[in-house]
């Protein structure tokens, strides 16, 4: 009897998690066209942008830009992985941003009349919140591209407070090849 109540229990254990498994609706279904490393970047910094309030159609439109301002997490990633960055954030040395000063940016991007000047260096945040609350305060003045309804119009906003200084023809239609890996 204590063999059949045992196997009992681990059967419906057993069955008990395979139903919460198959009903679980999974966190990363977004992200299925990214590599596991690049999914669970995608997920942590996703969770950091809703904490410090940015909403959909934003948030993935955030998402796209943080992904072509990595590389993906590869090419320019010195910059997130050196200073929790991952849009290149200059450092103001202001109290509404809580930063430190990181890494220099690069040598075409410095004042070399000044060259301890806090735009010289990137914002160097203690971890993703700290970077997407900096964010979010960026996309909130100027053109306001947390107000912007489409890629396209997310990506002019962004063009109009000088965020990049490339084409922004390539510089959207970057945005718009991440933005259509999303689920």
């Amino acid at each position: 009897m204590k063999t059949q109540t045992r196997k009992i229990l681990i059967l419906t254990a057993i069955g008990l998690l395979l139903y919460k498994f198959v009903k679980a609706k999974p966190m990363s279904a977004k992200f299925i066209n990214f590599k596991a490393d690049e999914a669970a970047k995608l997920q942590m910094l996703e969770a950091a942008l809703i904490n410090a309030g940015i909403k959909q159609p934003v948030l993935n439109f955030a998402l796209a830009q943080l992904l072509l301002e990595t590389g993906r997490f590869t090419r320019k990633s010195a910059v997130s992985t050196l200073n929790n960055n991952f849009t290149g954030i200059k450092f103001l040395n202001k109290p509404y941003q809580i930063a430190e000063r990181g890494s220099s940016v690069p040598a075409a991007e410095q004042d070399k009349a000044h060259p301890n000047a806090p735009l010289n260096f990137y914002a160097k945040f203690k971890d993703a919140n700290g970077w997407a609350k900096d964010y979010t305060r960026i996309l909130s003045f100027g053109a306001k591209p947390i107000n912007a309804t489409t890629i396209e119009d997310f990506n002019a906003r962004l063009q109009k407070n000088k965020y990049y200084g490339s084409s922004p023809a390539v510089y959207g239609r970057i945005l718009k090849q991440y933005l259509a890996m999303f689920k």
